[in-house]
């Protein structure tokens, strides 16, 4: 079992890279018009469980959403889903993807897993971006923190959620609407970032 735990680990993180275009920065316009919902919501409860063949670690996060963007309406409480996560002493990281923490405010591009119903963060990093508040206003930062980001590194410890995040490029919530309303309108958007 351990063996092909391992086994299946290895094909995840070679296959998905090779098979998934999100690993490749794409445009935002591109990828708020690509995805099904665009939300903003503070992460709940998170869990990790393998799926039904017993291959594949998913982290699961409850999301209670704040606010639908260019939706009318939608669910009080959304679940999102993501390779990667430890169950059972068995840790399997998908490298690259968002990584889901409890309490974070967050604005999420989502779209759904080909294979289910449920949702996940769309092209990966690019479409999760951290709430934080610079001299009174809201402003939207790119997450700094990936699946990995430790191992590769070499660091020892967990980089932090919060970690150099407030020094990072911004941009304002109503500056992100104007964004994903342009895409989804069809314009070329470029992300205006400033400090």
């Amino acid at each position: 079992m351990h063996r092909r735990s391992l086994v299946t680990l290895l094909l995840v993180l070679v296959a998905i890279p090779l098979s998934a275009s999100q690993f490749i920065d794409q445009p935002f316009d591109r990828v708020a018009r690509e995805s099904s919902l665009v939300i903003r919501g503070t992460v709940g409860h998170t869990w990790s469980a393998w799926d039904d063949a017993h291959e594949v670690i998913y982290t699961y996060a409850t999301v209670s959403v704040k606010r639908y963007f260019g939706e009318l309406t939608g669910p009080d409480t959304l679940v999102i889903r993501e390779a990667g996560g430890t169950v059972d002493g068995y840790t399997m990281e998908a490298i690259g993807f968002p990584e889901l923490r409890s309490g974070e405010d967050v604005v999420l591009l989502l779209a759904r897993w080909q294979d289910s119903a449920d949702y996940r963060i769309h092209a990966f990093n690019q479409g999760k971006f951290l709430v934080r508040n610079r001299g009174g206003v809201e402003v939207l930062i790119s997450d700094p923190v990936k699946q990995g980001d430790t191992r590769l590194s070499g660091r020892d410890g967990r980089v932090s959620a919060n970690a150099a995040d407030d020094e990072g490029p911004s941009f304002t919530v109503d500056e992100f609407v104007q964004m994903v309303d342009a895409a989804r309108a069809g314009h070329d958007v470029e992300i205006q970032k400033r400090h």
